[in-house]
Order: C-alpha cells, then structure tokens, then sequence
C-alpha cells in the first residue's frame, strides 16, 4: 500500500509522531509518501518516507487536530484519495485514532479492514448586485456569515428553494453539514445530526428574537442569504479559513457540491456515545490540560 501522511508541526513538533508512523508503515510492508511540502524537514529526511505527489495513495494519515483535517481536505479532497485522521489535538471530533491506537489501526487497515465514508460538502457561491460572480468555496464543516469587528447586529434575508423564511438580525448565520453539526452550528444552539443523514443545517447566530431555531433542509435544496446594509462589513468564511468580504445586496448562494469528502474509518463506534464522550472532555482539557 501507499499510504500518504500529512502533519501539523504544532501539534507534532520535530514531527515526531510523523516518523514514527512512517517506521510503522515500512515495517508493515508499506511506502510511507510525504509530498514537496515537507522536502526541507526532518520528515524527508527519514529512511521510511519517501518524497513524492500523494496521487496513487491508498490512504492519507492526516496527523493533528480538527484544523489540520480540515486544512488537508481543502487541499486534497478533489485527489479522491480518503483521509483518516490521528488525534494528535485536543478533543478531534473528526480525527478518529488515538496515537496509543495507531499500530493497531494500521494493522487493520493493511488487513482491508477499514471502511470509506462519503461525506456532504457544500458549494457556496457569492452574486454581487449586478449579476456577476464575487467569489466560491466548498466547505465540509461549515460556511459562515458573520458580522464584522463592530459589535452590531446586522440583518440578513433568508430563503430556502426560492421560499422567503424570514430576516435574521443578529450575528450572522451558520449553513453547516451533518459532518459540522457538532462543530460552530452546535455551539450556536443548532441539533447534532449524524452524518449520514442527507440534509444539512442553517443555525441562526446569537439572533435578536425571540425566535432562534435551526432548519433542518434537504441535501438538494438552495438556500440563498441576501445581504441588507450594515455598519460594518460582514465577511463569509468556509471551515474557518478562506474569507470573503460582503457587500450589500450580496447574495450567497449555498447547496450540496458534486465533490463528496472521502473518510476513512476503522471499525465500528457509538456515534453519540463518542459525541458525548468528547463534549464532555472538551472542558476539562482546557482547564487540564491547555497551556
């Protein structure tokens, strides 16, 4: 097997961990794959890995948190190779191995025991005024719509399939995935969906109402945000990264992407059991464990 590994220097300084996973896929038979990206580091330098494009990979290990997997996918999804991710961060909702398990996942996986998942992911697309395209991006966890630096609400007119639902005032909104329900959408009050369920959210952020409730829609329905005036420009972001500032009379547009996110998984879990078991610890490893 080619098995690529992708990891992130802060959470794995000296990239240890790194190496250490590239022994572990040699002993086992396997070529261990870094690309052009690590060629000045230690990392390439290791006997075990080889310097090459993750192209013909069977696998990407995805080393770090929820951030490095999310980095990794936007910049390798469109490969269609699937990514497993090792928990190297602090809670890791979308990493599934602990680093005390790696051996063993590794193991099974050179043995076909692992299974690939076929995640939704979103295109967004912002319209000026004028009919003319702004800006695109796809997003596995989220795409947001947030107010600017100015602590004011700001108003924005939701419609879903061409339907006119309502104008949000407050802080901005959240169209998130079942993969991101237990990400920014949950810590806006929005539900945990699994993410095998066909649908994605729109969760309302901090909303100046009395109203303030999720829709749940179909994986196949458009749902557009029109931007009204502000007092400081409110900007739309995918997975926290990528930014693009709003006007107003912007229109974003956002439905399902023809590009499903490929992820691999080892073995069979509880899903709300491992939910909970992670917002549980999340507190006390910020008070525990955080410097």
């Amino acid at each position: 097997m080619r098995l690529g590994i992708i990891s992130n220097l802060d959470k794995d300084p000296e990239y240890a961990f790194a190496r250490y996973a590239a022994t572990k896929i040699k002993e086992m038979g396997s070529q261990a794959i870094v690309d052009d990206f690590y060629s000045n580091s230690v990392l390439a330098k290791e006997s075990s890995a080889k310097v090459a494009g993750y192209e013909g990979c069977d696998l990407i290990f995805c080393l770090g948190g929820d951030g490095t997997f999310l980095s990794a996918v936007h910049e390798h999804f469109l490969k269609d190779i699937p990514i497993i991710g090792v928990n190297l961060g602090s809670i890791g909702f979308l990493a599934e191995i602990q680093p005390n398990e790696f051996e063993e996942c590794l193991s099974l996986i050179h043995r076909g025991r692992y299974r690939i998942e076929k995640r939704l992911q979103l295109l967004t697309t912002v319209i000026r005024e004028d009919g003319t395209e702004k800006g695109s991006g796809i997003c596995l966890n989220d795409a947001v719509v947030a107010r600017g630096r100015l602590l004011h609400v700001f108003n924005l007119d939701l419609f879903i399939d061409d339907d006119y639902v309502e104008r949000l005032s407050g802080d901005g909104v959240i169209i998130s995935t079942p993969t991101g329900s237990t990400a920014y959408s949950l810590a806006a009050g929005g539900p945990i969906v699994k993410p095998d369920l066909h649908a994605f959210l729109v969760t309302p952020i901090c909303p100046h109402t009395l109203h303030s409730r999720s829709y749940i829609v179909s994986e196949d329905s458009r749902v557009e945000i029109h931007i009204r005036k502000f007092n400081d420009p409110p900007i739309l972001c995918f997975d926290g990264r990528n930014e693009i500032n709003l006007e107003p009379m912007d229109r974003v547009i956002i439905g399902k992407s023809e590009h499903y996110m490929k992820i691999a998984r080892v073995g069979h879990s509880n899903y709300y059991q491992t939910i909970r078991n992670k917002i549980r610890a999340r507190g006390s490893f910020y008070e525990d464990g955080e410097k």
